[in-house]
């Protein structure tokens, strides 16, 4: 269920029984949130139990949970991966289901699941779990003695647990990492992809990573070849002296032997002109790049001899991202291009999204119910924007921004509403479409309609 029906749940059915006695409680990652084998319902989740026993008989135990995946909620009453009952076969086959459907197992991550098995005593006589997993069943008396007790930092440390244990684990889609390194040093790459779906983010992040030195280089219309290789500068006491441009940073860099990574965002907004050199620059002679920087270091019967870079293949790799389609203002890739760049495709992941977001709340230090509701808000406008309702899309670096000009959080829907001429068309007379604009008010009420 959402963290909203189950708020909800939580005032109309708690209630507080005395003959409970509370005895521990904590936090777990687990593969497994349904009773029953056959439903096959297993998901990675984030887990808070609490374990009660009756004030009567302290051997009878009752182990409640909320567990939290995908941006959903389910209750339950007794759980047999955590308390043990299941056999070690099955276990280990729910968890390698369960990591199957990630992006990205990893023996870190298995290992934390697992030891979360056998770490609760039994459940006495309560067979209590939510139905179909979306609607609540009749609570059960140990349910709603729980409930009572549920503080709202649970929902945040949940959310928390479930985004954050997969750090240095799926930082980026596994697909994309694996492409990565199998290009990485041996063929140059531009990722290709809408506005904000994360490109850069996803190159310097995996450069970062595998402590990759990085020099970035934004593309742009007025992108000049000095730009790329550098130019005379005036000192204070009138002299000149070289300033490398970035491309000259690069190769200067690898030619002393240390892996470079160039970064070049927006590769395709860069003129022809200056892309010219950069693909002369990119052609090996006897397995080195060569680069002639413009830069006079010696004279010779009168004549400026030019600094020529020679740096190894295995040192310098070129990273593009460009936007792809006619809705961008971009140059096309001639053939040339194409020839030393390999496109791969980047798409935002609802998991690398929903990091990013937090990432940026907690900074803001707002509730993780911001990320929550703004992953809502982009799912339901990539939607229509998927049926051709509207056509331009909301990306990472909109929702960002919106929480962090949020003087409150309460401030973020008022700031997406002040965004929304960004995602609609304009009719002849310059005005915006108004069905479109509709579409995007309806969903922004939708998303905030319920708040916490």
């Amino acid at each position: 269920m959402t963290k909203e029906a189950l708020k909800n749940l939580i005032t109309n059915s708690k209630k507080h029984d005395n003959k409970f006695t509370f005895l521990k409680c904590g936090y777990v990652l687990s593969p497994f949130i349904s009773k029953f084998i056959s439903v096959n319902k297993h998901v990675y989740n984030s887990t808070y139990y609490e374990i009660h026993s009756l004030v009567s008989n302290p051997k009878v135990h009752f182990v409640t949970l909320i567990s939290y995946y995908d941006d959903k909620y389910i209750l339950k009453c007794g759980d047999p991966y955590l308390d043990g009952s299941l056999t070690q076969e099955t276990v280990e086959n729910l968890v390698k289901t369960t990591m199957s459907k990630l992006l990205q197992p990893h023996k870190t991550l298995v290992s934390k699941v697992q030891r979360s098995y056998n770490i609760t005593p039994r459940s006495s006589s309560c067979t209590f779990n939510q139905k179909n997993y979306e609607i609540a069943a009749p609570l059960c008396e140990h349910i709603s003695h729980f409930l009572a007790g549920v503080e709202d930092e649970v929902f945040d440390k949940l959310f928390r647990n479930y985004v954050q244990s997969m750090d240095g684990v799926e930082t980026i889609d596994q697909t994309l990492a694996l492409q990565f390194e199998r290009y990485s040093f041996a063929k140059h790459i531009i990722l290709e992809g809408d506005k904000g779906s994360g490109k850069t983010y996803a190159a310097t992040t995996w450069c970062r990573e595998n402590r990759l030195e990085q020099i970035f280089i934004g593309g742009h219309e007025q992108f000049e070849s000095i730009d790329f290789l550098g130019h005379y500068i005036q000192q204070k006491n009138g002299e000149l002296v070289w300033k490398d441009g970035a491309l000259s940073e690069a190769f200067r860099k690898a030619k002393a032997g240390t892996k470079v990574v160039v970064i070049i965002d927006e590769l395709l907004r860069i003129p022809k002109r200056e892309l010219n050199l950069l693909i002369s620059a990119l052609s090996p002679i006897n397995g080195k790049y060569v680069l002639r920087t413009g830069r006079a270091k010696d004279a010779q019967d009168g004549i400026a001899i030019e600094e020529v870079i020679q740096a190894p293949k295995e040192n310098l790799w070129v990273m593009g991202t460009t936007n792809i389609g006619a809705a961008y203002a971009v140059e096309t890739m001639d053939e040339a291009l194409t020839d030393r760049f390999i496109p791969i495709r980047k798409d935002t992941t609802a998991h690398e999204l929903r990091k990013i977001l937090l990432k940026t709340v907690e900074m803001k230090r707002f509730s993780t119910e911001v990320v929550q509701q703004l992953m809502n808000f982009y799912e339901k406008m990539s939607r229509i924007k998927n049926t051709k309702i509207i056509n331009k899309i909301v990306n990472i670096r909109h929702l960002c921004e919106a929480i962090e000009i949020a003087n409150n959080q309460g401030q973020i829907q008022e700031i997406l509403g002040d965004m929304k001429l960004l995602w609609v068309d304009r009719e002849y007379d310059g005005k915006p479409d108004s069905q479109q604009l509709h579409a995007v008010e309806r969903i922004l009420e939708n998303v905030y309609a319920t708040k916490s």
